[in-house]
């Protein structure tokens, strides 16, 4: 879609009228979307695909002929547009600050159980050994996902490990091309399909680099070509939640937790490299006053 996104709530209206101008087998693909707006924000492009018996393929040009870029905006904004009725109901929920608050850390704390319960011992293993023979370490977030880029990357540093976050995306798809078969890009993404992110991993991957994904979904552009993906639900119940209402908490934890793993493997180079670092630490407080 080129120029502003389409008014509120007119993506359903959109894809309505757009049904007639397509192909059959994309006319399937729209029906879908018409008929279960709900059940196609939170399906990947191949479960559309399959409903709508046709190709994942089909799937993203359908969407591109209604008018958007690809099925991820048209994902987005269906999700922003399906939940505008809902949401006058949520914001009149009666619920105090205490309320809302204790909710929230209820969530987190569920979504970082949700995160031990999906981890796999060989993607732990795998994810470890990358980062403890990497030469240099490429992290790679955007938007909300660039903050947990930035600690990871200061984090590795503190421990002894060559790492970089950059935050202009030119820069990252730049730097990703760059690197070699001895170096590990982490790319963290919420929804594992943000174009820049997703291009930057992509050519992460060309470049022979290994790839550790950082995700909520476990189907997504990002997971399909990592080397190993740590899939954390963010806090979020679905894909709308993710977008509107998440929280990268559970992948600082996710990040913080590889890193203590890394340690507890090559626990003598990173001793040696915290002894530097608190003593960069140490030149950096002023003296108290007289």
């Amino acid at each position: 879609m080129t120029g502003a996104n389409p008014e509120l709530g007119s993506v359903p209206a959109m894809i309505r009228a757009g049904i007639s101008a397509l192909h059959p087998s994309e006319q399937r693909v729209a029906q879908v979307f018409i008929d279960r707006p709900e059940w196609t924000i939170e399906a990947s492009a191949q479960e559309v695909a399959d409903a709508a018996g046709t190709s994942r393929a089909t799937v993203v040009r359908a969407a591109q002929r209604l008018g958007f870029s690809g099925y991820p905006q048209l994902r987005v904004l269906l999700a922003r547009d399906v939940g505008l009725a809902a949401r006058g109901s949520e914001d009149t929920e009666p619920r105090d600050a205490v309320g809302v608050v204790r909710a929230v850390v209820r969530d987190l704390a569920r979504a970082a159980e949700d995160l031990a319960a999906l981890l796999d011992a060989q993607d732990v293993q795998t994810g470890v050994e990358l980062l403890r023979s990497a030469r240099s370490v490429l992290v790679i977030g955007n938007g909300l996902s660039a903050p947990v880029a930035m600690e990871a990357a200061m984090r590795l540093n503190a421990i002894g490990r060559s790492a970089e976050a950059p935050m202009d995306h030119v820069a990252q798809g730049v730097r990703a091309r760059l690197l070699g078969p001895e170096d590990v890009c982490i790319v963290v993404s919420g929804s594992g399909s943000t174009r820049p992110t997703v291009q930057a991993a992509r050519a992460a991957r060309t470049a022979g680099a290994g790839l550790i994904a950082l995700t909520a979904f476990t189907t997504s552009p990002l997971t399909e070509i990592a080397t190993v993906s740590f899939v954390s639900a963010l806090g979020a119940s679905s894909f709308r939640d993710e977008i509107t209402r998440t929280t990268r908490l559970s992948q600082t934890i996710m990040v913080n937790a590889l890193i203590r793993a890394l340690i507890q493997a090559d626990p003598e180079s990173a001793r040696l490299a915290q002894a530097r670092m608190l003593d960069v630490i140490g030149e950096v407080f002023l003296q108290d006053p007289p």
